[in-house]
């Protein structure tokens, strides 16, 4: 998923028309602001409707057009990775935003029997809660105000949230399954003009597969760059006090 990078700040050296003008910085603080603002909307929407409702069956249809919306303009990050205008790499950004979309626009939407399902609440609330911390986490960094509970927060929530969060999109993925094999949702069957076939309940199992080899190394990376972060923010507060 996306916001697994340790960093984020304008990439020294780059000589941007935005970093120039500081236009570039500017933009970010209100990107990140708006799409902690989004993501905020979308959890307090979400946490209301099961409070209210005392069930799950309608929480996505309540918070889907702000998570939509909040989802959607994070393919912004693979643009502002492949400018120059963050120190992040355009591919594992594209990797990590790429995930949520398909989950999001090909799987949770189309199919309407699933979206009230436990699991679909349960992936909301998590990817709220990492990306309110993470856009904030963001945005303060720009200004070089983060405080240290949320410097704790950004690298220490992950350790429940992203097996919270995947779980829900695997579920949510291998829930639609019965669904798409019974309508033929995306799928291309023969003879037709392009002569071509897709089976889009296959797609979704190679999908799913996909995740596999992938998640144990993201974990792994983001328990290696908590120690590094947390423990130099320690020793960063040790020296001042001394």
């Amino acid at each position: 998923s996306s916001g697994i990078n340790a960093e984020w700040p304008l990439r020294p050296g780059y000589k941007l028309y935005f970093e120039v003008t500081m236009l570039g910085k500017v933009y970010l603080l209100l990107y990140n602001c708006c799409l902690a603002f989004g993501w905020s909307l979308v959890l307090w929407t979400t946490l209301r409707d099961m409070y209210e409702e005392q069930t799950t069956t309608s929480a996505y249809r309540k918070c889907q057009v702000a998570l939509k919306v909040s989802q959607s303009l994070a393919v912004l990050e693979i643009v502002h990775a492949a400018v120059g205008l963050v120190r992040s790499s355009p591919m594992t950004t594209f990797i990590q935003v790429q995930s949520r979309l398909v989950v999001l626009w090909l799987v949770l939407d189309p199919v309407k029997e699933v979206q009230g399902d436990v699991n679909v609440p349960m992936m909301i609330c998590a990817w709220s809660v990492a990306e309110i911390v993470r856009y904030w986490y963001y945005a303060l960094s720009l200004i070089d105000c983060v405080p240290y509970i949320l410097t704790w927060a950004r690298y220490s929530f992950f350790t429940f949230l992203y097996p919270i969060g995947v779980s829900g999109e695997l579920l949510t993925i291998y829930s639609i399954l019965p669904h798409v094999s019974v309508s033929g949702l995306y799928s291309i069957s023969l003879p037709n003009k392009l002569n071509v076939s897709f089976h889009y309940p296959t797609f979704l199992v190679l999908y799913m597969v996909g995740y596999l080899p992938y998640l144990p190394k993201l974990y792994m990376y983001m328990l290696t760059q908590r120690g590094k972060v947390l423990g130099k923010v320690v020793a960063d507060a040790q020296k001042k006090s001394c």
